[in-house]
């Protein structure tokens, strides 16, 4: 049975086997989640993202979908990079919770029964904490094979607050 948690921290410290990573269409760690984890586990990731687009004959990724990555130098056994916001960074509820199925997906067939998940659409995107806690109530409903734990990470206190209210109403 899958046991769905939120943390108020931030996402590189979580211990979980996989790591689900908001990612913008070009693949570009220039910012966020992914800017921090270049600064802390150097540019391996990067190029691995970039030769992937090359390899593939791709420009970029297309929201829905999330590319699969190997540790890259951190403690996580596979990175699923996630693109859950348009070129414009612009998303819906739909979007996001489709993202989530890929990435989640895509980690589990890795054999990551763990894993450490970012609010996707919330950084640079434009998903309200409202918005966001649809999505979060829609998740905790969900199941995925192969996982036992995902746990849902922020920084930002008010969104924190928002999901775990909601994640105590639903038994999560």
């Amino acid at each position: 049975m899958l046991r769905w948690e939120v943390a108020h921290s931030d996402l590189l410290d979580a211990s979980a086997a996989g790591l689900l990573c908001s990612a913008n269409p070009n693949l570009n760690l220039s910012g966020g989640v992914g800017g921090a984890f270049s600064l802390r586990f150097g540019g391996a990731m990067q190029s691995f993202l970039h030769e992937y687009l090359r390899s593939n004959g791709l420009r970029h990724i297309e929201p829905g979908n999330a590319v699969v990555a190997p540790s890259c130098g951190s403690p996580f056994a596979a990175v699923a990079h996630a693109v859950a916001i348009d070129a414009f960074y612009d998303t819906t509820t739909d979007l996001v919770l489709r993202t989530y199925d890929s990435a989640i997906r895509v980690l589990a067939d890795r054999g990551c029964s763990t894993i450490a998940a970012a609010c996707l659409g919330c950084g640079y995107g434009r998903m309200s904490d409202a918005d966001f806690a649809v999505v979060a109530e829609e998740l905790f409903t969900r199941s995925y094979p192969g996982v036992e734990r995902v746990t849902l990470m922020t920084t930002n206190a008010h969104l924190f607050e928002a999901i775990r209210k909601i994640a105590a109403d639903a038994g999560a």
